[in-house]
């Protein structure tokens, strides 16, 4: 088993190939994945993609991780307003299946959460994520009475969002971010 790093840095190239494994995920499942398939949607040949994930669960992990990378890079370059609440609103919209990569990383993120009953090195992962983020969000409540169970509600928010509008036409954007927005208040007691 591999001891796989949510710090991973990606060359170009590499990146281009966890793109190419996010999409074919993102559109056809896990089980599409394959060198041979991987190699056709990022216009490498087999052989280069071999050299930067040498198999299957190799090409998965970097596909989770980029994943997760692209989704903190998101959130973290958001252009957030002064009002803390709508800042809060800002940067969960950005983890949620709201079109283009976002719903790409959406989908890996149901995936890969599915994913986690059965293979234990995504479980590893997709936990240490899970921590990540709810810790992240304690931090950011800071004092507040019940922090840690308010990030736990929060990450289920995001999570049953996600869940219930990965199907969900673009039109639905704006109600997707009021749903986000009405949980968030009754959670956050504002």
């Amino acid at each position: 088993m591999n001891n796989f790093s949510l710090d991973h840095q990606f060359s170009e190239s590499s990146a281009a190939v966890a793109d190419a494994t996010i999409r074919i995920i993102a559109s056809r499942g896990l089980d599409a994945v394959s060198v041979r398939e991987v190699a056709k949607e990022s216009g490498f040949a087999a052989g280069s993609v071999q050299y930067h994930a040498p198999n299957k669960e190799i090409l998965l992990a970097h596909a989770f991780i980029r994943s997760i990378q692209r989704q903190t890079a998101r959130v973290n370059a958001a252009h957030v307003p002064d009002d803390a609440f709508e800042a809060w609103v800002v940067r969960l919209s950005e983890l949620l299946p709201l079109g283009g990569e976002r719903q790409e990383d959406a989908t890996i993120w149901v995936t890969y959460g599915s994913a986690s009953v059965t293979r234990e090195w995504i479980a590893d992962l997709y936990g240490q994520v899970l921590r990540d983020f709810q810790k992240a969000v304690v931090e950011v409540l800071g004092d507040s009475d019940h922090a840690e169970r308010k990030a736990r509600l929060i990450t289920a928010l995001v999570n049953g969002l996600t869940i219930d509008n990965l199907v969900a036409p673009a039109s639905e954007a704006d109600r997707v971010v009021g749903d986000l927005r009405a949980g968030l208040r009754l959670i956050l007691g504002v």
